[in-house]
């Protein structure tokens, strides 16, 4: 990385610090607030600084501005959590984290910058989420851009001096279980391919930083072989509930090991999607954002598949999707307790969720919908927030959400009842597992009632329940705020296993992209079986098979199924079956 220089102005990015200390990098919402951001994930406690250095052509006064959010503002204007200060050298900022009710520029003073090398750190004062995506230093008082495009654009313009470009038969972007499964099907067809994952790990829901268990089955007759890539992936052991759910239980190295290990496939860790450029009604190239290492990335390839989930690469290439608004399933952030030689207090959370009067999860004697109580009943899947919001410009809020019920709950529990004296609040997922948001739209769009019929392209086999998820009425009580954020699962049985479409599994617009994952062409209630991690892998192979046709005939995906789906489907049956043990009852 090239040295940072302050001359007149200096623009920085705080993802690109070279020491995280104990803040972690946030790129779920670079679409929505214009960059990737630091978040002080201290549960309470404050966090080690993150640092980095830059060099300062003179001694000098200059302005300090962050561009930065008081997260509670949309509940308590008057409240500030997040509380974190700048420091240059011996100098700091006021306190920021404050004044800003949605991303902007907070301005932190005039700092005394000594000429030389200088450190900057980012200093958490609370350990309550406070975060930091750019910091501005200049000689002179400026008005900074706002809107998340034009703080984007701004720091690109500003910073971003070198790019590079690839050339690939096949690019994944998003690296869940259906990137990961798409690739390698493609790499291994002799495709060269590329994984784009925006953060520092794959596996997506399944990773330590989110802690989700594997749902669906694989390798069903006829198709004996489809899961096979999935069963590469397989957890060992499960943990569902608590503190059994450990970060080690999600083999993170050996998921990345594996990928690495493929001769034909090329990892873009830590690349976040910005920028699509179209070629007539194709994905010419994509744009990718190094933001460790500050550099553009290019990547042109004849097929793309959007395994983002969220659906990013369909939207910003125009393709047709759904959402719905209101009604959908939410997001979860799970979280544990577990007892420790010398707990610490616990600060009060004012601005927290207020469940002091309430019943929850996990208070007292409480036994939850599933049977459990206790520290079982807290943080697991049903934590869930974002029902009634758009799932993708709302979605930081939904995050959020689930921080103040869970440091609602926990201040509840430590200081209003005064249990679990010997507990401590020990994990708490700071990426939002996500269920539903845009669904992009093939030549099918799968409802509920299609589950009664058997299409001719059928191929990758569901065998979860139509499983969606409302807000449990049980606990209407604790939403008096009007956030709920504790769900029920409501279930109807699947005839398993019910063997999707091939024409959910690419754009009925943009004619070079695959989808694979939770954002295929679905109805909301399909949603609810599709959307299991197993069955999301399952369809990034069928995708990855797919592709070594479209290479074969120099087709489109649409084109596999007009002129090839014989061949595709002969294909996927002569997979031999070498089907591997899967921890749990995660089948239904």
């Amino acid at each position: 990385m090239n040295a940072k220089v302050l001359n007149e102005t200096l623009l920085l990015s705080a993802a690109a610090f070279e020491n995280a200390g104990g803040w972690i990098r946030d790129s779920e919402f670079i679409l929505t607030m214009g960059g990737v951001y630091m978040l002080a994930h201290g549960l309470g406690y404050p966090v080690e600084d993150a640092s980095s250095s830059f060099i300062a052509e003179r001694d000098g006064d200059y302005h300090v501005y962050a561009y930065t959010f008081n997260w509670v503002a949309p509940w308590h204007k008057d409240m500030h959590p997040g509380e974190f200060e700048i420091h240059v050298g011996q100098s700091r900022t006021c306190t920021l984290g404050i004044r800003c009710e949605e991303w902007g520029w907070e301005y932190g003073g005039l700092l005394h910058i000594a000429k030389g090398e200088n450190t900057i750190r980012l200093h958490d004062l609370t350990g309550f989420e406070g975060r930091v995506a750019y910091i501005y230093i200049t000689a002179t008082e400026r008005e900074l851009p706002s809107g998340r495009n034009e703080v984007l654009d701004f720091y690109i313009n500003e910073v971003i001096k070198n790019k590079k470009s690839y050339t690939f038969d096949f690019v994944a972007i998003g690296g869940g279980f259906a990137g990961m499964c798409a690739s390698i099907a493609a790499a291994r067809g002799g495709l060269s391919t590329a994984l784009v994952q925006d953060r520092a790990m794959v596996g997506g829901n399944n990773s330590s930083e989110i802690r989700v268990w594997l749902g669906g089955g694989t390798n069903y007759e006829p198709f004996p072989g489809l899961g096979n890539i999935v069963g590469e992936f397989e957890q060992k052991r499960i943990g569902h509930y608590g503190p059994e759910n450990k970060a080690e239980l999600y083999e993170d190295e050996r998921k990345m090991s594996h990928i690495r290990a493929e001769k034909n496939l090329s990892l873009f860790m830590e690349h976040s999607l910005i920028r699509v450029q179209k070629s007539g009604d194709e994905i010419a190239k994509v744009t990718l954002l190094d933001y460790r290492n500050e550099e553009l990335v290019e990547i042109s390839a004849p097929l793309f598949a959007d395994t983002t989930g969220d659906g990013n690469l369909g939207a910003l290439s125009g393709a047709d999707y759904e959402v719905t608004t209101n009604g959908h399933m939410g997001l979860s952030n799970l979280w544990h307790i577990e007892k420790v030689e010398n707990a610490r207090p616990f600060p009060r959370c004012p601005w927290a969720i207020d469940l002091s009067t309430v019943t929850f999860p996990g208070r007292k004697d409480h036994v939850d919908f599933y049977g459990h109580s206790g520290v079982e009943s807290m943080g697991c899947w049903f934590w869930e927030s974002g029902m009634t919001e758009d799932p993708i410009e709302k979605a930081e809020y939904a995050r959020d959400v689930n921080f103040r019920a869970m440091y609602g709950a926990w201040d509840t529990l430590r200081n209003v009842d005064g249990d679990y004296q010997d507990y401590e609040l020990t994990f708490a997922a700071a990426i939002a597992g996500k269920r539903e948001s845009r669904r992009l739209l093939g030549d099918i769009v799968l409802t509920k009632t299609d589950f009664k019929y058997t299409f001719p392209d059928a191929c990758a086999a569901t065998t979860w329940n139509f499983d969606v998820h409302y807000p449990h009425k049980n606990y209407y009580e604790a939403f008096k705020e009007g956030d709920a954020f504790i769900t029920m699962d409501c279930r109807e049985i699947v005839n398993w296993p019910y063997f999707l479409p091939y024409r959910i599994l690419y754009s009925r617009n943009v004619n070079n992209m695959f989808m694979a994952g939770r954002n295929v062409s679905v109805s909301h209630d399909a949603s609810g079986t599709a959307r299991v991690m197993r069955t999301c892998g399952i369809m990034g192979e069928v995708v990855g098979y797919a592709a070594r046709i479209c290479k074969k005939y120099s087709c489109n995906p649409r084109e596999v199924y007009t002129q090839h789906l014989d061949e595709l489907l002969n294909l996927l049956k002569s997979i031999e079956k070498k089907e591997v043990f899967k921890a749990g009852s995660t089948v239904v």
